[in-house]
């Protein structure tokens, strides 16, 4: 089965609803305080244990996926037609929409 820009579009948008859900769920779930001791001359927080950290590196793992889906999905063939990188960079449309995408 070949892969379609439909199917392109799918998984860059799938990873990066799944980054931002894991993000946003991340930040939700940060604990409201930690417990305080004191030390010498300083306060150290210890904090209870929870998902946070995982949860914020799963977030960060699926926007590095979404990056790679996506920067793979500008250079690859549709249909066994490949377009040469010289011409599509001729493009300012392109080459601006190429930077932003970065």
């Amino acid at each position: 089965m070949a892969v379609t820009m439909k199917h392109m579009s799918l998984i860059v948008s799938l990873f990066g609803v799944l980054s931002f859900l894991l993000g946003v769920i991340a930040e939700n779930k940060k604990p409201a305080f930690g417990t305080p001791i004191n030390g010498k001359g300083v306060v150290i927080c210890k904090y209870p244990s929870d998902p946070t950290v995982a949860l914020g590196y799963l977030s960060a793992a699926f926007l590095l996926a979404c990056t790679i889906a996506g920067y793979k999905s500008l250079f690859m063939s549709y249909k066994g037609r490949s377009v040469p990188n010289s011409v599509l960079f001729k493009s300012t449309s392109f080459s601006v929409f190429f930077n932003i995408a970065l």
